[in-house]
């Protein structure tokens, strides 16, 4: 894998492409990201440095936008803006500070390296003009085309119908540009490559996942959107089905646990509270009735730590209950049981 510096340099002069297959039979998805010589022949089977080549599962490509806003990359576009009418010192300080950004936000995202990549290359293109204010126009629309589908488009975009498309907001004929490409290979397969706008990409990866008849879900178990055969389907792996199954027992034995006790309590409780109310009923001197009721407060007061203790795994259910049997005898003498 090749590593690509955001620093002042030549352009490129092959364009940079990025290059997808969406897998349905197999619910993966893989990722090319390098110049269009090298992605080509790494498509073709050839082992050629790129600066991304990823399989993945299926929907990870879509959720990489619902990481980073559009507003994330505006402070390293206007840096880049900055730094093209700038003199050499503050240039280089301006095209630091517009690296570290990029850098940032396509740490663990490939649609992000794809987006920043592309805006670098226009970027260095640009600095080799004379009109530095066309150039800054020019450099924030061809910007503003790679940015928007990251504010534009989330994770939370479940409503996918036919009848309800995502079509572009812009009529902007670069917005709308996807190649197919079929390599030619042991096993021939279909791959839509982008060189501008990701948005075609998204709605070429939203197309392939309706023709499969698969829906979009959101894994109850960690949170992540992925795509089922049906909308009964709430985990997205093995692993968050067993994580979920140990969950559900945890939480069952716990709830049988906490019930178990507070039932015990609620017993003790009312076997305290009833003898109070008898002495009330009987008419009894308020000195008695007020030492039952100080009695009962410290009661629970002692069976609330303990049923912190139990909780916490210091204090068994059983041994909660023989504490409050014992306690009977307080409450007993109390009343002159």
């Amino acid at each position: 894998m090749e590593e690509y510096r955001f620093e002042h340099k030549e352009p490129l002069t092959q364009r940079v492409v990025l290059a997808l297959r969406v897998n349905t039979k197999q619910l993966k998805e893989q990722l090319w990201l390098g110049t269009e010589y090298e992605a080509e022949a790494a498509l073709r089977g050839l082992d050629k440095p790129l600066y991304l080549s990823q399989t993945r599962p299926l929907g990870a490509f879509w959720n990489e936008f619902g990481k980073s806003s559009a507003d994330g990359w505006t402070e390293a576009v206007w840096a880049l803006c900055g730094a093209l009418p700038a003199r050499k010192a503050k240039r280089e300080a301006q095209e630091q500070k517009a690296a570290e950004l990029l850098s940032q936000l396509t740490v663990g995202n490939s649609a992000a390296l794809y987006a920043a990549i592309q805006i670098w290359e226009m970027y260095l293109r640009c600095c080799r003009g004379r009109d530095k204010h066309k150039a800054e126009t020019v450099l924030r629309d061809h910007t503003q085309l790679l940015i928007l589908p990251f504010g534009e488009y989330s994770s939370e975009m479940a409503n996918w119908k036919r009848e309800k498309p995502v079509v572009p907001v812009w009529n902007h004929r670069e917005d709308a540009k996807l190649e197919l490409w079929y390599p030619h290979g042991e096993v021939p397969f279909e791959c839509a490559v982008v060189s501008g706008s990701l948005r075609p990409a998204l709605i070429y990866y939203r197309q392939r996942i309706l023709d499969a008849g698969m829906v979009m879900r959101t894994c109850s178990q960690c949170g992540r959107v992925f795509f089922a055969p049906d909308a009964r389907s709430n985990l997205c792996s093995e692993r968050c089905r067993k994580a979920s199954k140990k969950a559900a027992k945890k939480s069952f034995d716990s709830k049988s646990r906490e019930e178990e006790y507070e039932q015990a309590y609620k017993r003790e409780y009312m076997f305290w509270y009833n003898r109070i109310k008898k002495l009330e009923k009987n008419h009894a001197s308020q000195e008695q009735i007020q030492r039952a009721k100080t009695a009962l407060r410290q009661f629970r007061k002692e069976a609330v730590e303990r049923k912190k203790q139990i909780q916490n795994g210091a204090l068994s259910t059983t041994q909660f209950i023989n504490w409050m049997i014992r306690q009977e005898s307080i409450i007993q003498e109390i009343c002159g049981e």
